[in-house]
């Protein structure tokens, strides 16, 4: 287990340095992908829904210390995103296609905007839903999916997930 830990901090620093310094400056029409929420999406799929939720939980974390939202607002979402993905990833065979599990990551960022923005909305803080918050929904998440492979990759490095068929790989841990 401390391998495992040391593996997803590693992931989660190295996610966190791409987010903040390469992907800063490399936005797609004005917008960022989320890799730290997608690293909480891909901790859901290869650990479960507990460790989706700390990985999630973490990651959202980190983000905050950068971010000048409410702390806690980014790892409050990020948790409740990666324990849904752990648990829809319970019920979908360990041999489902690369593209069924790329569409539900796409379809779990954007929820995770979503759930950002509401929740944000609900303490309000200002500026988070705007008149653009449908074009960043829909950018932010489709190039979150362009990088959600190398993501998957990764955690699965992380959570020490087998290679067992080539359509995908099992989720269980080693």
């Amino acid at each position: 287990m401390g391998v495992a830990v040391i593996k997803n901090c590693l992931v989660i620093l190295f996610l966190l340095l791409l987010q903040l310094e390469l992907f800063s400056s490399m936005r797609f029409f004005g917008v960022m992908p989320e890799l730290l929420l997608a690293s909480a999406i891909a901790a859901g799929w290869y650990g479960g829904p507990t460790s989706g939720a700390i990985v999630g939980f973490s990651s959202g974390l980190f983000y905050d210390f950068y971010l000048a939202t409410p702390l806690g607002l980014n790892a409050l979402t990020y948790a409740i995103v990666g324990y849904l993905l752990g648990q829809i990833a319970v019920f979908l065979s360990d041999e489902a296609e690369w593209i069924i599990r790329i569409t539900i990551s796409v379809a779990a960022v954007t929820v995770g905007l979503v759930l950002f923005v509401t929740f944000g909305e609900l303490i309000a803080e200002p500026n988070l839903y705007n008149r653009n918050f449908g074009k960043i929904l829909v950018i932010s998440s489709l190039y979150t999916g362009l990088l959600m492979v190398p993501v998957h990759f990764l955690m699965a490095w992380a959570f020490d997930a087998r290679r067992e068929s080539p359509v995908g790989f099992d989720r269980r841990l080693g």
